[in-house]
């Protein structure tokens, strides 16, 4: 069987089939694996995207960093308060320019410090962005509610244009869908507990919706496919949907505030 792989020219026609034109915004998860071979790795994937869009597209990605958090692999209970005060005051705390997003993959994490990228300030869930109005939208991102409408991922609702890109990803994956929630009626909530400020930073706890865990996420998406709104095809070797950015929010908020009010899964 013949080598099977993936260039720039190859993924920007694969972008072209799934409906990616000038001038679009895409927010994009992705799975390296899923997508298979490409000559000149991450690299090449973010050229195809920016080319793909072009001067007055706009590309987007989490930017999600653990740096404010309390060390998630170490347990609680097997420390005295003394050393949990010792472990708090070294957690490094948010850096907008340093903390890294390598925890949800090597695409989000090149995305980062490719030049032109900003990204917003949130502590633990900031968002990337490359492309016209870039540093409009990351701008303002509230830290409670951090998916609502004063964040960058709120903002993007109204832009024109704006489209979701899933490459070789489920729903799941979907970090819109959390804008969805946060603006329904019926939402689970929790309770974050994160680091503001570096070295000498304060730790605080912010409201937030819940993780989803697959619990809603992937019916919506189904739900949503089934309306006939979203386009399937391939990108590179990965399965591939793209879809309205403003039409899966809406659908997805009116859909997960029914099921939270039939269930009443509030927390």
């Amino acid at each position: 069987m013949a080598f099977a792989f993936h260039t720039r020219s190859t993924l920007l026609d694969d972008l072209g089939s799934l409906g990616v034109r000038r001038g679009d915004g895409l927010f994009v998860h992705a799975s390296m694996k899923a997508i298979g071979y490409v000559v000149g790795g991450p690299r090449t994937i973010l050229e195809a995207l920016l080319e793909a869009v072009g001067d007055t597209g706009l590309i987007g990605m989490p930017g999600f960093s653990t740096d404010a958090y309390f060390p998630s692999e170490i347990d609680r209970s097997d420390l005295s308060p003394g050393q949990i005060a010792e472990i708090e005051d070294a957690v490094p705390g948010f850096d907008v320019l340093t903390s890294p997003t390598s925890d949800i993959g090597i695409l989000p994490e090149t995305f980062r410090t490719w030049p032109g990228t900003e990204r917003s300030d949130h502590p633990v869930v900031s968002i990337c962005l490359n492309g016209l109005q870039a540093r409009e939208f990351v701008g303002e991102h509230s830290l409670a509610w951090a998916t609502g409408l004063q964040s960058p991922l709120g903002k993007l609702r109204d832009r024109q244009s704006m489209k979701i890109l899933l490459i070789g990803v489920g729903w799941d994956r979907c970090t819109a869908l959390h804008t969805s929630e946060t603006l329904a009626d019926h939402r689970r909530t929790k309770t974050r507990r994160l680091k503001v400020g570096a070295v000498d930073g304060t730790w605080v706890e912010s409201p937030d919706v819940a993780d989803d865990v697959g619990r809603l996420f992937p019916t919506v998406g189904d739900a949503f496919e089934k309306t006939g709104s979203v386009s399937i095809g391939s990108f590179g070797e990965a399965h591939s949907r793209i879809c309205d950015y403003r039409q899966l929010v809406d659908f997805g908020s009116e859909l997960i505030n029914e099921m939270n009010k039939e269930s009443g899964d509030l927390a």
